[in-house]
């Protein structure tokens, strides 16, 4: 081969990689003490998602401090905005995705109606039930509790295990107040707890469940939570359960992700009684990305799936998302 097509073969390639690489991906992120459940972005999961961006996109860090002009105008710099904004002040997720999504802002999150169906708990019984899928019955209020039942209270759209009672309906009735918070009661599900995440294809095009991890109580007790506010857990990615209830698990989280429509990832929680009922608990549709605290980055990195890879296939499916939206209105505007 002469030098000359090996020098035009380099500068192709080169070319090739310059070309690539201008995409540019914007990390946006409330600092945890200024969301409304103190959510784990720090310092740690930015500096872990920068070194983990693939070579193809040019990184960059958005702190976000409020709905500004000059905030809009520097995040439509970015073809694609990786939202890990979890809120500010006493605005939540939603509102700030629903706020970038009337911007005409592409990024990571779902739509707006998308998280509003997953972040409202009380909305989970409907949603489960037109897909044949079990989740504890649900109270606002303490009126018809039984005094000898144990019953888990939670907020509505609350996140990060924060806020929760577990005790008998007698206790709920003295001490609760239904009137002044945003709570839903339920029957607290004796048995194990596990969560499946859900993220896309190579490419971007459909979604699928990685196999579920099980949250263990380390001291054996009967009454746990993922976390540390109710005792110790740790997570065992290699539970020990049969092939059926491993695909009970994944079908059900690919179930809830489709019918919300979904983008990008999400992870539900479930419980499974005794009986080897199965219970869908919660369905986060904004995993946090601490390389430490959060499942998310856990989960993958044990079943293969590199951070790096991830996030290109987050953006990926934003793109084909993307696409579709496209192919959809030129098609309305060729039959108008």
């Amino acid at each position: 081969m002469s030098n000359k097509l090996k020098n035009y073969r380099i500068k192709i390639t080169f070319a090739s990689i310059k070309k690539k690489a201008v995409m540019k991906l914007g990390y946006l992120y409330t600092v945890s003490e200024m969301t409304p459940w103190k959510e784990n972005v720090n310092a740690e999961t930015l500096a872990f998602l920068l070194s983990q961006t693939p070579i193809e996109f040019t990184p960059e860090i958005i702190r976000f401090d409020g709905f500004t002009e000059e905030i809009l105008m520097k995040i439509r710099e970015f073809d694609i905005i990786f939202n890990l904004c979890y809120g500010f002040k006493d605005v939540g997720q939603v509102e700030v995705a629903g706020w970038l999504e009337h911007n005409g802002i592409s990024h990571t999150a779902s739509t707006f109606d998308a998280l509003v169906k997953a972040q409202d708990k009380s909305l989970l019984p409907s949603i489960c039930g037109r897909l044949d899928l079990c989740t504890p019955s649900l109270w606002t209020q303490t009126d018809t509790l039984d005094d000898d039942v144990i019953y888990i209270s939670k907020p509505r759209k609350g996140s990060c295990h924060r806020n929760i009672t577990i005790e008998s309906g007698k206790w709920m009735k003295s001490h609760l107040n239904t009137s002044t918070e945003d709570l839903i009661i339920q029957p607290y599900i004796m048995g194990r707890e596990f969560s499946v995440a859900v993220i896309p294809s190579q490419g971007g095009k459909y979604h699928f469940a990685l196999p579920p991890i099980e949250i263990k109580p380390k001291e054996n007790a009967d009454i746990y939570i993922a976390g540390q506010s109710f005792g110790a857990t740790t997570k065992d990615f290699s539970p020990s359960i049969d092939e059926s209830l491993s695909d009970g698990l994944m079908i059900a989280a690919e179930k809830l992700h489709k019918n919300i429509r979904l983008t990008g990832m999400s992870r539900t929680d479930f419980r499974v009684d005794h009986d080897h009922n199965i219970y869908v608990l919660d369905v986060n549709a904004m995993p946090n990305m601490d390389p430490v605290k959060s499942m998310m980055p856990a989960i993958c990195k044990h079943h293969e799936v590199n951070i790096s890879d991830l996030i290109r296939r987050i953006v990926d499916s934003v793109k084909y998302k993307g696409e579709l939206q496209n192919k959809t209105l030129l098609s309305h505007e060729l039959l108008s």
